[in-house]
């Protein structure tokens, strides 16, 4: 009797549940849509229309306070990373046209504001002329100085700071028929006051002492032992880079790793060199990138002594990395991040 009444119960619950959800069923159904999620709102590719707010559940943004930015040459242009766009923008015009249009609305960082780019040729003052997108990032086309479109043309990769001044009015957006000031040169921090940077070439005597350098830190780092899992054991490979600039006493900078299983396990040592060959320690505060591949040196800040840009890598994942040199604390410390990618 028992087992009797509890099947019905249990069976009047199941009546009212499938009731309960066909009602559900026809109210979103009969509800229009919101556009509060990508699966309600999914561009549509293939020539149909797209509209903008289909888009922006797919547009992640630098915060909103945010002033210091990586700006970098890429595709013989420069462009300044703002954030990340989850979704293929390139294939389709119709996408990419509400890609833009989305952007443009939806940005805390408007097209027309102006910024201070501390770069190797110097600092100017440059504005954001359009939108665009790169690998996955959202990116600003940058307009500024000759120099600054001759060291984007170039084959080597550039990177530098750009430091937000504010958002201009709308005209701004519109190109300037005025020709970019020059920028400033770099200047560095002497014992005898403030000087021209001169980031030297490295050669003779003073490049043989580098490599000297460079594989006594490879040898330590190899002492230490190899990983503890064989599969990376048997994959250890070393990686060295080096720049010129003006550190203060230090002339070069010197990174090199040890890495296995794509930056899954590492090791790194970075030292400042001065003119006498003498080697300086100094630690990397770079969050999750453990392992770099140093790119030149660049005066991020304006303070006279030089910096780096680099290539930070971490398992998977990477990005172009701006290393702030602290020279009290002999300590490289992240200033900014851009461009970064990830492996799935």
């Amino acid at each position: 009797m028992l087992r009797t009444r509890g099947l019905g119960t249990i069976a009047s619950l199941v009546a009212l549940a499938f009731t309960a959800t066909a009602t559900m069923a026809d109210a979103q159904a009969s509800a229009p849509a919101t556009g509060a999620g990508p699966s309600a709102t999914a561009p549509t590719q293939g020539g149909a229309t797209v509209r903008p707010d289909s888009v922006r559940p797919y547009l992640v943004f630098a915060p909103t306070g945010e002033s210091w930015f990586v700006a970098a040459s890429r595709g013989k242009r420069m462009l300044l990373d703002i954030g990340r766009v989850d979704l293929e923008v390139r294939k389709d015009s119709a996408v990419a046209a509400a890609y833009r249009e989305a952007v443009a609305a939806a940005t805390p960082i408007k097209v027309g504001t102006e910024f201070t780019l501390r770069a190797p040729w110097g600092t100017e003052r440059v504005r954001a002329s359009g939108v665009d997108t790169w690998n996955g990032r959202i990116v600003l086309v940058l307009a500024g100085s000759a120099a600054m479109d001759s060291a984007a043309q170039a084959k080597a990769t550039v990177a530098a700071s750009a430091f937000r001044l504010g958002t201009t009015g709308p005209a701004a957006s519109a190109p300037s028929a005025e020709p970019a000031p020059a920028p400033t040169p770099a200047l560095a921090m002497t014992a005898g006051g403030v000087a021209p940077c001169v980031r030297a070439a490295i050669a003779g005597p003073f490049a043989d002492r580098l490599k000297f350098v460079r594989d006594s830190l490879e040898a330590s780092l190899r002492a230490l032992g190899p990983p503890i899992y064989e599969r990376l054991a048997k994959r250890v490979t070393a990686s060295s880079s080096r720049v010129s600039g003006c550190f203060g006493a230090g002339r070069a900078l010197l990174a090199v790793s040890l890495r296995a299983g794509g930056a899954e396990w590492t090791r790194q040592r970075v030292v400042l060199v001065d003119s006498l060959g003498r080697a300086t320690p100094l630690a990397v505060e770079d969050l999750r990138f453990k392992v770099h591949d140093l790119l030149h040196a660049v005066d991020l800040d304006g303070d006279g002594l030089d910096d780096v840009a680099a290539v930070g890598r971490a398992h998977r994942a990477g990005g172009t990395t701006l290393l702030r040199y602290d020279a009290q604390k002999k300590r490289l410390v992240r200033l900014a991040v851009g461009f970064v990618w990830e492996d799935l």
